[in-house]
């Protein structure tokens, strides 16, 4: 996950002169260190506070080496989001996926959101609190991945025609309850969460195994 340990670890450093490792897996070894330096400083200082020089000091890159990869902030905003929209978006999907039931998948799926984020609270400030205050190219992505997270609803045999505008709403409801959260510094107390949201999503939501909504 973006943010999840510190881009100058031992065993992230390149040593120099001879080292064996090849162009390319130089430039990934970079990218990711300045993917993890950026998620952590804006968590840290919040997007708007965080400069290139910041981003390339705490990766331990220089800034040429910067705009190898990411021509602005910006883009290196989308990098981080993107790939850790990803993983949050594979762990929700496996396990709905794998319960016996659809309300057993729509707990499971919660609960790995929440443990998911609680456990990286650098990614979690920027994916909900800091991309508020990012460019519209930055929320796009945001709105896609929720986009996806909605279609967990749509699943053939879990759900039929699911209500849009009410799906829309639940998943609205999620977010902004998360963000909340997250942005008092509660980030480590998301799993607390899971009984009222669990709640929430299942009241409106009608169960296709039952044919109606659960109360």
């Amino acid at each position: 996950m973006p943010g999840s340990r510190s881009a100058l670890a031992p065993d992230r450093a390149i040593k120099p002169g001879r080292h064996g490792l090849s162009r390319e897996a130089v430039g990934l070894i970079q990218r990711g260190r300045l993917i993890d330096g950026f998620v952590r400083q804006v968590a840290e200082h919040g997007y708007t506070n965080v400069t290139i020089s910041r981003v390339t000091e705490a990766a331990g890159v220089t800034k040429k080496a910067f705009y190898l990869f990411f021509p602005s902030m910006e883009d290196c905003f989308v990098a981080a989001l993107e790939q850790g929209a990803a993983v949050l978006e594979e762990a929700v999907r496996t396990a709905f996926q794998t319960a016996p039931d659809w309300r057993s998948g729509i707990e499971a799926g919660l609960d790995a959101l929440l443990r998911t984020l609680a456990a990286e609270e650098p990614f979690a400030r920027l994916v909900t609190v800091e991309v508020a205050g990012a460019g519209a190219r930055v929320r796009a992505v945001r709105d896609e991945y929720l986009e996806r997270f909605r279609a967990v609803f749509d699943e053939p045999g879990y759900g039929g025609e699911t209500r849009d505008h009410v799906v829309d709403a639940v998943v609205g409801g999620v977010y902004s309850t998360l963000y909340l959260q997250v942005d008092s510094g509660r980030t480590a107390d998301l799993l607390s969460l899971l009984p009222s949201l669990l709640y929430f999503v299942m009241l409106p939501l009608p169960d296709p195994e039952k044919g109606s909504s659960t109360k």
